[in-house]
């Protein structure tokens, strides 16, 4: 099988990352994290649009009021994209200047899921955090190299993520009801490679597709580990993936130029693209932040 591999518009990020579907807009969102901006691309009209944040932005959620859930620089900021209206939801890390958010998600009961790293890449400084609707805020795990992957399995009864800096992706048991995680396990290792494990999604089989830093890949991992399909990409960094479009059935790629020598970017004149590939399988529906709740 010959997967088609489509360039949306002329798109150079540095780090682009996190990317959404939001049903509610009719579009994708995600970021670069480098240049701290938002971009929003709508297949129907094929516009991309672009918001300078100001500031290191990892992460973009839908929320149910429609405005969208970002991770920033030490906050965590509301943006509504109508008016370009912007609230700090909260603080955190304040005392940790050189660490930054990397990845999240929200998960199936409407938890926001996201996790720091050392910007500076010399120390073990991330953490894991969850979100509530009703504000309250926890730290999960410690001692994260760098946070990659977020995301459950449809049954709701596993969590996915990984460290990239240890080159592992984990899988723990999930409790739906509560949010709590347990019996962390490995699901696939890199390590001893130069290959990453970067952001993932999960298909409505239960299939995890995994962004392969350094890999020039996609890799489709069955549910118990094994390798089920690679996607070669004309990139050396995919940095990460989700479902979109009206059926979820559209495979949206972010990649980077980050690191990249000039030698390197000229054998990739795509790097820092984002792509939409037809992979024959559909995503989860994802899952709006219930901002409106009571925060």
């Amino acid at each position: 099988m010959t997967d088609q591999i489509e360039i949306i518009g002329n798109i150079k990020n540095t780090l682009g990352e996190g990317p959404h579907w939001s049903p509610d807009h009719n579009a994708l969102f995600w970021v670069d994290i480098v240049q701290g901006k938002l971009f929003r691309f709508c297949p129907w009209s094929k516009e991309i649009k672009c918001w300078e944040i100001g500031t290191k932005t990892a992460v973009v959620v839908a929320t149910s009021d429609q405005r969208l859930l970002l991770a920033c620089q030490n906050f965590l900021l509301l943006f509504d994209p109508k008016t370009g209206e912007r609230e700090c939801l909260l603080d955190f890390e304040t005392k940790m200047p050189d660490n930054r958010p990397n990845d999240g998600k929200v998960d199936p009961a409407g938890r926001f899921w996201f996790g720091t790293t050392d910007d500076l890449e010399k120390n073990i400084s991330g953490t894991v955090y969850r979100l509530d609707h009703k504000g309250n805020f926890t730290a999960i795990l410690h001692d994260i190299g760098n946070p990659n992957t977020f995301v459950w399995s449809p049954d709701k009864s596993k969590f996915y993520t990984a460290d990239s800096v240890r080159q592992i992706m984990w899988v723990f048991d999930y409790d739906n009801e509560s949010g709590d995680i347990s019996n962390r396990r490995e699901f696939f290792s890199l390590a001893g490679t130069d290959i990453i494990p970067d952001g993932s999604t999960v298909d409505e089989h239960g299939f995890l597709w995994n962004a392969q830093w350094n890999g020039w890949r996609i890799v489709r991992y069955a549910p118990d580990g094994s390798i089920d399909r690679i996607i070669r990409m004309p990139v050396a960094c995919p940095s990460s993936c989700c479902f979109g479009g009206g059926d979820m059935n559209v495979l949206y790629v972010t990649s980077a130029r980050k690191d990249q020598t000039e030698q390197q970017l000229q054998q990739q004149a795509q790097a820092g693209a984002l792509f939409a590939i037809d992979v024959g399988v559909k995503g989860l529906a994802p899952v709006t932040f219930p901002i409106a709740a009571s925060i």
